[in-house]
């Protein structure tokens, strides 16, 4: 287990991902095409759980898996990379969560399918059964797998312990659950689309996108990252905003970017730095991130990250 300087809390999705690239520019549809596959564990507070143990914090992760291989397995990985198991849920007779990706030549998603009705299993009654967790951590991370009910939930005692929440919005057809909760919400970390989904609008310009940010600080959050991939990011906070390009290095895999920056601006808003540091520091992660073919980098340090803000 790690014994960092900083205690979260993590909840939310854990999945079986499969990720499918083709080889070539022909896809024949009815019969089998040569591709690349991959398998591994992902969800998105399962990734940003492993990321925050890697940066050095002590992470309790609340999700659910099956009471079967897969999640055995998956819980047992999380166990070797420091995360603490403890309160992960195993339900007989379900599987655990899965996730199936399948890209365009150039590695851009094509379409994607999720099994997550697992992640029901979290409910209201369990979380107000560990609420010891919420006076214990130092914030609350999470995604928005999450059902309705148990969102009420977390925000509530969130509220009653006086603890900061820190929410990935995770997908478009989520990210609408979210809206009673920006004034609870420390800092929140949408793309673009689930921007413009929190927003119900366009955000076509790059004024636009920045002015889209400080809406959403408007509304309550303390800090909005808007993030835009290899175009970088914007951000804004009640006293200033801004727009951050993305670092020039050539991708290997573009998946958990997101995940990766979540992390690394919640565990640097513990480290006492100034929101922008903390940006710039999600930033560098992403960019880590993406050089490595795994969802979660394995080399990953919040020292590490520093290294990218040096000109």
């Amino acid at each position: 287990m790690s014994y960092g300087e900083h205690s979260l809390l993590v909840i939310g999705a854990a999945t079986m991902d499969v990720q499918v690239w083709p080889r070539t520019e022909t896809i024949e549809s009815g019969c089998s095409n040569p591709g690349q596959i991959r398998w591994g564990w992902g969800g998105v507070a399962r990734n940003i759980a492993e990321n925050l143990a890697r940066l050095g914090a002590n992470v309790q992760f609340i999700t659910a898996v099956g009471d079967d291989a897969d999640g055995q397995r998956l819980l047992e990985n999380l166990h070797e990379m420091g995360v603490d198991t403890e309160h992960a849920l195993k339900i007989p007779e379900r599987s655990t969560a899965s996730y199936a990706a399948f890209h365009h030549l150039d590695g851009q998603l094509w379409v994607a399918f999720d099994d997550m009705k697992i992640i029901r299993e979290i409910t209201p009654g369990y979380l107000n059964r560990n609420r010891r967790l919420f006076s214990e951590t130092e914030m609350v991370c999470i995604d928005a797998n999450l059902s309705a009910a148990t969102l009420k939930t977390v925000f509530r005692l969130a509220h009653q312990y006086d603890v900061p929440v820190c929410v990935d919005p995770t997908a478009v057809l989520l990210s609408h659950r979210l809206h009673p909760y920006f004034p609870e919400i420390s800092v929140l970390t949408p793309g673009l689309a689930e921007a413009e989904s929190l927003l119900g609008d366009s955000l076509s310009s790059e004024g636009d996108i920045v002015q889209g940010a400080r809406r959403l600080v408007q509304l309550g959050v303390d800090l909005a990252i808007i993030t835009l991939g290899a175009d970088g990011l914007a951000y804004a906070t009640p006293e200033e905003s801004g727009r951050l390009p993305a670092f020039p290095v050539e991708v290997v895999d573009p998946a958990g970017a997101g995940d990766a920056l979540t992390a690394a601006v919640a565990y640097a808003l513990l480290e006492g730095v100034s929101p922008e540091e903390a940006v710039r520091l999600g930033m560098a992660a992403a960019t880590q991130t993406i050089l490595c073919e795994e969802i979660v980098c394995p080399y990953i340090t919040f020292n590490g990250l520093y290294e990218w803000l040096v000109v």
